[in-house]
């Protein structure tokens, strides 16, 4: 059984053996993923190791052996069959709606230091597939997002490389000093959802559907962190 980075319940009558990550090797089965199955398919593998699941290590693991056996045709994930195949197909979407989902719901801050800062809490962890899409659309800014429960926080300095940073006891949002103008635009965008929302039609059974509590809970039209 493997396991990636968890910290759950052990397993009765087993021996455990820790694997201290070494980038060299961690480069070379990048490639070697790549060029195998593609481009896609190495994303998707991607997406399944940073689900909360305690069973994705063994999942991919055994998908991949899959793939590097030679009896596999074809797109590697479309070999549903297999029952890996599946569950890390299964964890690579369900991660990779939450990333999706968190892209819109996202909700950045202006500081007075000129930062924009951003706090959430994903049940995945995946903080790493979101920086991209915001470092490719705010290159001149210098933004912070931070993942609560984590203490993960994306880096992005303006017109440079975004990098990951843990940090236990770094910054949260409510600890930031926003500008006048950023309360303002807040409240003024809190008070516009509120006017447009028509009383009698209100279905909050069908919003939680859409859009789930622990999200709403870091957006600013709720009044979040």
């Amino acid at each position: 059984m493997i396991q990636v980075g968890e910290e759950g319940n052990f397993w009765l009558f087993s021996d455990y053996i820790t694997v201290r990550p070494d980038a060299g090797k961690a480069e070379k089965v990048s490639r070697t993923l790549q060029r195998r199955f593609g481009g896609e398919c190495y994303e998707q593998l991607c997406l399944a190791l940073s689900s909360w699941q305690t069973d994705k290590g063994q999942a991919v693991y055994r998908t991949v052996a899959e793939g590097l056996s030679g009896k596999v045709r074809g797109n590697l994930m479309a070999h549903l069959g297999n029952p890996y195949v599946a569950r890390t197909f299964e964890l690579a979407r369900a991660a990779g709606n939450e990333s999706h989902h968190l892209l819109g719901f996202l909700r950045f801050s202006e500081t007075q230091d000129g930062l924009l800062f951003s706090q959430i809490g994903p049940k995945n962890n995946v903080l790493a597939h979101m920086m991209p899409h915001f470092a490719d659309r705010f290159p001149g800014e210098n933004f912070v997002i931070l993942d609560e429960g984590r203490r993960l926080y994306g880096v992005h300095p303006a017109y440079q490389e975004w990098f990951l940073a843990v940090c236990e006891n770094g910054p949260e949002k409510k600890d930031l000093v926003l500008t006048e103008n950023e309360r303002q635009m807040q409240e003024l965008f809190r008070f516009f959802c509120r006017k447009i929302m028509i009383k009698e039609r209100e279905n909050r059974t069908l919003q939680r559907q859409m859009l789930p509590y622990r999200f709403q809970e870091y957006m600013v039209e709720f009044g979040g962190k």
